[in-house]
């Protein structure tokens, strides 16, 4: 009887070791593990850059989700992370030179065995990243409002979008003269887009449109702690159209060109001159992801407008179709890369202009911006952030709040 139980008692013990085992069996069945090592590097500058304050994120291209590391003293990190698409982005903001460090890479495939990168070719698992320094500009992109809202019926609506600009020069800084200074949305209009054609290029293609602030050199001032507000469609009352309310008739400019038929302006708002290339009927932004630009040709719009045979160009392999306006990357003021998700994003500013991205979490149509975080307020002045990382500088999802004339 005793034998009996015990054999009796061994049956169900040994199938849950053989159902342990089995369990065993397939824990060690993992899915592979790819080996990233990032090694920074620091752009000749007088500036003291301490590495292991620099936060590296690798950001995976096919979901919503990323790791994050610093560095030894050195600037080397390593990531053990699962297959996949990825890139890099590393920053460091040090408030005590208020200067700020950013480094992006391309989009790679990582792979439990290697590393390939954009033009495919395999090499070992090792990314070498440049940080390059950055002071604030004093001119900014302080607010972006482009996601749309609706109609008093419930329809969508896009007219109330604006652009806000910001002397962020701080008490004692200068006034900046917004005469000739151009405004524009880098192509492609869309993150989601499936490439950037002139990725591997030296310039940035602007998206058909772009607007020059009119004024014979010294008409516009802008004072440190003061806004212009650009109205992007319709510089009008939106009170009575949409639940955004936007008195955008009160907004110091609005690109507005009678070529233009869905652009409106009310009286008080000075108009943007207009360049376009190719067709339109309207300025019409991205609703969830434009990469916008203020820039000045460094030999000046006129002269470079003059040099169409360098600065417009076909995409690249096409002799025909639109051709777009090119710009240099220094050139650049201020700019701001939105995008609807991180995963499959693409990249269009270089990252000596936004090393990163900032993207909304609410719905398209709900009314919401993106506005630039506060770092501190001197004399009465505000002064906002600007590391040239618009993951850090920017909050998304905020109620816009232009500060109108």
């Amino acid at each position: 009887m005793k034998k009996m139980k015990r054999t009796q008692g061994f049956l169900p013990a040994l199938m849950l070791v053989l159902a342990a085992l089995a369990a065993g069996s397939c824990y060690q069945e993992r899915p592979s593990v790819a080996h990233l090592t990032v090694q920074l590097i620091v752009e000749s500058t007088p500036v003291a850059v301490d590495m292991k304050e620099v936060e590296v994120r690798l950001q995976n291209k096919g979901a919503d989700f990323s790791y994050t590391a610093r560095p030894d003293d050195a600037g080397r990190v390593t990531f053990d992370v699962q297959p996949g698409k990825y890139d890099v982005v590393a920053s460091a903001w040090f408030p005590a030179t208020r200067t700020a460090v950013n480094g992006a890479s391309e989009e790679f495939l990582l792979t439990a065995t290697g590393l390939y990168d954009a033009g495919g070719q395999e090499r070992e698992p090792l990314v070498e990243l440049m940080l390059h320094v950055a002071v604030p500009n004093p001119l900014i992109i302080r607010e972006a409002y482009y996601h749309g809202s609706a109609t008093l019926e419930g329809a969508n609506y896009t007219k109330d979008t604006y652009i806000e600009l910001y002397n962020n020069a701080g008490p004692g800084g200068q006034t900046i003269w917004l005469d000739s200074l151009c405004l524009a949305a880098i192509y492609p209009y869309n993150s989601t887009t499936g490439n950037n054609a002139w990725a591997e290029t030296d310039t940035i293609a602007i998206a058909q449109m772009y607007w020059m602030f009119p004024g014979d050199g010294h008409t516009y001032p802008l004072a440190p702690g003061e806004s212009a507000v650009v109205a992007c469609i319709a510089a009008v009352d939106h009170g009575g159209r949409a639940t955004s309310g936007l008195a955008l008739n009160r907004a110091h400019f609005g690109c507005w060109s009678e070529t233009l038929t869905r652009h409106e302006i009310a009286a008080g708002v000075v108009p943007m001159v207009l360049t376009m290339t190719g067709q339109g009927i309207a300025w019409a932004l991205s609703i969830h992801s434009p990469a916008l630009v203020v820039f000045k040709p460094s030999m000046g719009v006129a002269t470079w407008q003059s040099q169409a045979a360098v600065w417009e160009r076909f995409e690249p392999g096409k002799t025909s179709g639109t051709k777009y306006w090119h710009i240099a990357a220094d050139w650049i003021l201020d700019g701001v890369e939105c995008v609807d998700s991180p995963s499959s994003a693409i990249k269009r500013l270089p990252g000596t202009v936004d090393a990163s991205y900032v993207w909304m979490r609410s719905a398209h149509y709900s009314g919401k911006c993106v506005t630039r975080r506060l770092e501190f307020t001197e004399g009465g002045i505000e002064v906002f952030q600007d590391t040239n990382n618009s993951d850090a500088d920017f909050i998304p999802d905020s109620t816009p709040k232009p500060r109108l004339r």
